[in-house]
């Protein structure tokens, strides 16, 4: 009993090291991603991965009447609360639904039950003519875990025919092991 015992206090041990290092590291790498943004063409904040799905970097309060203007009628948000930018109710001032699913960054995925509720939310802005804008800090993991599952769901991809699409589009994305093992 003692053995997965210490095995779950490694993992809670990892889990609020990584915590504590993505809370240090949240505004040096979102400057960072500004300034590549600011002076590299192919650096975009956001991409369009079809019809329905933008993919992207953690939105700024400036950036939600483009949004709407892109056709933007839900936003998913993979960010802890420290990581959002954009307060709800602006969302809302636009006539945008706003699910929040909150993930840890780097090595954590989204739960199963989080995937399910986000896809879902993404086929219902679809069907009703609508884009979804899904966004993490960077655009690259926790996000790109969603669309990927979203591609497989309901463009009925495989996991890797999905990433080579959202790579196509968006090159930077990088999954953890975790979040790719979510696309399964």
């Amino acid at each position: 009993a003692w053995a997965g015992g210490g095995e779950v206090v490694r993992l809670r041990a990892k889990r609020a090291l990584v915590g504590a290092g993505a809370r240090v590291l949240f505004y040096p790498t979102l400057l960072y991603n500004v300034l590549r943004n600011q002076f590299e063409a192919e650096f975009r904040w956001w991409d369009r991965v079809d019809q329905c799905i933008l993919l992207g970097a953690v939105p700024f309060p400036s950036d939600v009447p483009r949004l709407k203007q892109l056709g933007v009628q839900g936003v998913v948000t993979l960010n802890e609360p420290y990581e959002t930018l954009v307060p709800m109710s602006l969302y809302q001032t636009h006539g945008i639904d706003h699910l929040v699913i909150a993930t840890r960054d780097y090595l954590f995925a989204p739960s199963l039950e989080d995937i399910c509720r986000a896809i879902d939310f993404i086929h219902r802005n679809a069907s009703q003519g609508g884009t979804t804008y899904v966004h993490c800090k960077a655009g690259r993991g926790r996000s790109t875990t969603i669309v990927l599952c979203y591609l497989i769901k309901y463009r009925s991809m495989t996991p890797e025919a999905a990433l080579d699409h959202v790579r196509s589009i968006r090159p930077r994305v990088l999954l953890a092991p975790s979040q790719w093992q979510g696309c399964y």
